[in-house]
């Protein structure tokens, strides 16, 4: 079976992707920001993105049994009063129109529950016959967080939350709170460590039970109308209650023109760092409570393997925090946790519904677009790029970060997900501590005290965080151990833990040889590695979106397939003055 996993819609949805799987095996997948730009594509259909994968499999839409939602629309908007299309083929028309997918034929549409597109992109994808299933994001169409069971192929439903009740939400209202953003989750997860918790219920809003938790400032039946979701309405129950019981006053933002950048951005009253404590509370209620869940959960599942989906899955200090509970023996977490993972979950969804076996990740999500070395050859002579050809990019590259530069790292398919895995990175030695202060405001122009995550081979990773266990994925936070905090301090987080990411040879030989040629260097095979991208704009894409962020960024070199291109002589040292 041929199925077109999607997720976005024209002017209502974030994280537009699609992703192509054919009889079970994932041929294609990619986010609609990264063609088009514009950070998690916000209201945009996912058109560029589905166009990829259908070249990718040397399809057209003509060959696609079922394109695949992953939410239910017709359900979310006909339980708001909204209007919804007559027939399938309007709003498949509406979705992927025939003046850009021609086609003879409508494949079948189908509109897959959200949150067991979530639980599918978890269980399927996991390679586990069975296990507990946790989904927490802001919102489906009607819920926030399923707890649930897969077994022998289905998913069963246990428990949910109403989107009031909203963990993700939650999280957001502090993020907007402490001046953030309420989309910057991630922020605040790494703000969080250098604050102390205080009162983890917030004043009583949060009740802690054996089973769960409840929520006494939102209504759980909290229905807003004339919108797809009750994200404003929470977040706003919750900013009123916080800033009545939290001893600092919320702090305000205001966006404003700044002439050396040339656009507005976005001004905050204090900064966000004061806000460490809230944050830490935020984090650690977090946690209380969804560890609460998952105790529950395997409690009444008998399951000792966990398996997680859901924007609240990018969490990685919780993560971290449940990998290490002794109810939990097995875990996995989806990569692609956030709504750009549900393309992935409806698509493998309805390819076991109709009797395909799931191929399981094996360790990557590198499954978009790549460009041949002529490809990029052509680019860099048609810019007027200086450029030469190593004979091996891993050595020249480790020679730049080895002599203390920072280098692009651009090498095979593009990687879906926020997580910059060795295909799209940027890349230094981990030491001293002040390369990350380096990376963090001369380069990346955001705030110091953000964290950065390790890439190392899966061979040291033992003496450096004091496991075997693979961890691909950079997606949970594990305790450094003494020789990894000597060798790596500009990767360690100040609770001492790392986001690491293992490289296997068998699954990435290029990256896996990258670090085992500055290990040569430094004694130890690890690197700093972070997303290739600048400050509010998606990571990097193609060969044009490298060149222009290195050229715009104080980077030292960028490898670009088998090139290196290496910034002229003395041009940093000219803009550090």
């Amino acid at each position: 079976m041929r199925v077109l996993g999607v997720n976005g819609w024209p002017g209502a949805s974030h994280d537009g992707a699609a992703c192509l799987v054919v009889d079970g095996e994932v041929i294609a997948l990619a986010e609609e920001e990264r063609f088009t730009r514009n950070k998690h594509a916000y209201g945009e259909a996912p058109l560029n993105a589905a166009a990829h994968c259908l070249a990718e499999g040397g399809l057209t839409l003509d060959d696609i049994d079922v394109v695949a939602h992953g939410w239910d629309l017709p359900k979310l908007f006909r339980d708001r009063g909204l209007d919804w299309f007559a027939a399938d083929a309007d709003a498949l028309e509406h979705l992927l129109p025939r003046a850009l997918f021609p086609r003879t034929r409508d494949p079948r549409l189908t509109f897959v529950n959200h949150h067991i597109a979530h639980a599918a992109s978890a269980y399927h994808l996991s390679g586990r016959d069975r296990g507990a299933i946790l989904v927490l994001d802001g919102q489906g169409e009607d819920v926030s967080t399923t707890l649930a069971v897969g077994i022998d192929g289905g998913i069963k439903t246990l428990r949910t939350y109403t989107p009031g009740w909203s963990l993700g939400y939650f999280y957001a209202a502090v993020c907007e709170y402490a001046g953030l953003g309420s989309d910057a989750a991630g922020k605040m997860m790494g703000l969080a460590s250098y604050g102390t918790p205080q009162d983890l219920t917030f004043g009583g809003a949060f009740r802690f039970t054996d089973d769960g938790f409840t929520v006494d400032v939102v209504p759980p039946d909290l229905r807003s109308t004339g919108s797809t979701d009750e994200e404003t309405a929470t977040i706003r129950h919750w900013l009123e209650h916080l800033e009545k019981v939290l001893p600092d006053a919320p702090n305000r933002s205001a966006r404003r023109f700044n002439p050396r950048m040339g656009r507005y951005t976005k001004v905050t009253d204090r900064d966000p760092f004061e806000y460490r404590d809230i944050a830490a509370t935020a984090q650690a209620a977090l946690e209380r409570v969804v560890m609460d869940l998952v105790g529950s959960l395997l409690r009444e599942s008998g399951e000792s393997t966990l398996l997680i989906a859901g924007g609240v899955g990018f969490n990685a200090t919780l993560n971290g925090k449940l990998m290490r509970m002794p109810e939990v023996q097995d875990l996995f977490v989806q990569p692609l946790a956030g709504d750009q993972g549900v393309s992935l979950g409806a698509a493998v969804w309805v390819a076991a519904q109709e009797g395909d076996r799931i191929q399981p990740m094996k360790g990557s999500v590198a499954w978009g677009p790549q460009w041949s070395p002529d490809e990029i050859r052509r680019v860099l002579e048609t810019t007027g790029t200086a450029y030469t050809e190593p004979a091996d990019i891993t050595a020249a590259t480790a020679d730049v970060l080895a002599a203390g530069g920072v280098a692009g790292w651009f090498q095979g398919r593009a990687e879906g997900g926020p997580r910059a895995l060795g295909h799209r990175s940027m890349v230094a030695v981990p030491s001293p501590e002040r390369t990350r202060d380096r990376v963090n405001v001369r380069i990346k122009d955001r705030e110091a005290w953000r964290p950065f995550a390790p890439s190392m081979q899966e061979e040291a990773a033992e003496a450096l965080i004091g496991t075997t266990t693979p961890l691909p994925y950079m997606i949970v936070t594990t305790p450094v151990t003494e020789a990894g905090a000597a060798v790596m301090p500009a990767v360690v987080h100040s609770d001492r833990t790392t986001r690491p990411q293992t490289v296997s040879a068998e699954i990435d030989p290029l990256y896996h040889r990258l670090i085992g040629k500055v290990g040569e260097h430094t004694g130890t095979a690890v690197i700093l590695n972070t997303s290739f991208n600048g400050r509010d704009e998606p990571v990097v894409c193609s060969p044009r979106d490298a060149l222009a962020t290195f050229h715009r960024l104080p980077m030292d070199a960028l490898a670009l397939g088998p090139f290196l291109v290496r910034r002229p002589d003395g041009a940093l040292r000219a803009v550090d003055a």
